[in-house]
């Protein structure tokens, strides 16, 4: 007697053969889709974080921008001009008395220090005291001297120039607030870095702002109160452009400029 035996046939195996396949191609390329669109995703949050971390940057020593005033000298000028004999029409001008001389010189004159903020449309230079020491107990300054600028830079790797944006620092602060120091660069592929500025005396924004002699009465010798930041970043894939762009208004915290209403109502 002859049993039966159940079994797959040829044409039932080539039919479970050819559902295996496609299922098998079908979650490769999903696979495949998913990886790609993680690694598209990442290179955008790269992009957006590159341009964060230098807006940052720029943010902290814009709030941190340091003006030197030599506050106890403005006092004493106030007092002696409030002790100074009054002036006769027609009369000749009194001169101030003789101070005596003491024992010890200063060999080399004194000299205060100067620190100026020179701001153009797709430029500023200033000093800051956004310093961190790198190495513990570095005898060092809490201030720098920064600049940020847009020139061309070329990317070693893929070989290709663009628009950057350079960050210059120095230690050394002196009258020329625009020379000097390093520069490294802190965002490729760069289109727009636009910058204004607003402070007492400006109705509006403008592009200009200079506290050097080559400043107008608004900006000689004073500092803007705020900065508005305009960045904009074209980077191309394959053809194809990304476009990320961030603009914000930084206040500077401490702009420490002379208050004239508080002056004149200290000499009266």
């Amino acid at each position: 007697m002859v049993k039966n035996k159940n079994g797959f046939t040829l044409i039932e195996l080539m039919i479970a053969l050819a559902i295996l396949a496609t299922l098998t191609v079908l979650t490769s390329q999903a696979i495949s889709q998913a990886v790609k669109a993680k690694i598209k995703l990442q290179d955008q949050l790269d992009d957006v974080s590159r341009m964060r971390d230098a807006v940052r940057l720029i943010e902290k020593d814009l709030n941190l921008a340091y003006h030197y005033r030599d506050v106890e000298k403005e006092i004493q000028d106030l007092i002696n001009k409030a002790n100074a004999p009054p002036q006769i029409p027609g009369a000749p001008p009194q001169q101030p008395p003789v101070q005596p001389q003491t024992a010890t010189r200063r060999e080399v004159p004194r000299r205060d220090p100067e620190t100026h903020f020179i701001g153009t449309t797709d430029s500023v230079n200033f000093v800051t005291m956004n310093n961190a020491r790198a190495v513990r107990n570095t005898q060092a300054a809490d201030f720098i001297e920064v600049g940020y600028s847009l020139r061309e830079c070329r990317n070693l790797r893929s070989d290709t120039s663009s628009k950057c944006i350079w960050r210059r620092s120095t230690p050394f602060v002196d009258l020329d607030v625009t020379k000097g120091g390093d520069e490294v660069v802190l965002m490729e592929n760069v289109t727009e870095f636009k910058l204004r500025y607003i402070g007492k005396g400006k109705q509006d924004w403008v592009t200009d702002w200079r506290t050097d002699a080559q400043g107008d009465a608004s900006t000689k010798g004073k500092f803007p109160q705020a900065v508005e930041l305009s960045v904009t970043m074209d980077k191309k894939v394959q053809g194809r452009s990304k476009k990320y762009s961030m603009q914000l208004i930084i206040p500077i915290h401490f702009p420490n400029n002379p208050d004239e209403g508080a002056a004149n109502g200290r000499t009266q």
